[in-house]
């Protein structure tokens, strides 16, 4: 699974974070013009609006790739933290089958959900709710990936030599 952590190290770090960086700037600045328009100038900035919406929710997905991919995602921290050697191991790989569990259910339900998507459009901007919902189908594979990664890694502990 070495190769399979580079290549997700690789996406993460050329592909993911950049466009992490790029939509946290996007909402913040886009949120802050809508503030300025709405009280300084009692404007409405709705495209505006919705496509910090839509850039938010890009960036909820793939934090939560990256999050799983460095394993800092919510896990029983209290209950791990007094195992150690294989039942540490056994412990680990529950959480992570239960990732790839819902990463699995991210990938398929969120393919069918974008797919329902193609023909709605965005009320003010216009465009297909496909581009926004697209998101959950990538980030459940890109999860399931890393997942199944670490997963590989938790069976080689609970399977290994016994040292504990």
């Amino acid at each position: 699974m070495l190769f399979l952590d580079r290549v997700l190290a690789g996406i993460e770090q050329r592909i993911v974070m950049p466009l992490l960086a790029a939509l946290l700037a996007f909402v913040t600045i886009g949120v802050f013009i809508q503030v300025v328009l709405r009280y300084v100038f009692s404007m409405a900035f709705l495209w505006g609006e919705e496509l910090s919406l839509f850039a938010f929710i890009w960036t909820v997905f793939l934090g939560s790739f990256v999050g799983v991919r460095r394993q800092i995602h919510l896990g029983f921290d209290m209950i791990g933290e007094h195992l150690t050697g294989r039942a540490a191991g056994v412990q680990k790989l529950l959480v992570d089958v239960s990732i790839v569990a819902v990463s699995v259910l991210m990938l398929v339900e969120g393919w069918t959900f974008a797919q329902l998507s193609v023909q709605r459009l965005s009320p003010a901007i216009g465009i297909s709710l496909f581009i926004p919902t697209l998101v959950i189908p990538i980030s459940g594979g890109l999860m399931m990936l890393a997942a199944l990664g670490h997963v590989v890694n938790d069976m080689r502990v609970v399977l290994g030599p016994r040292n504990t």
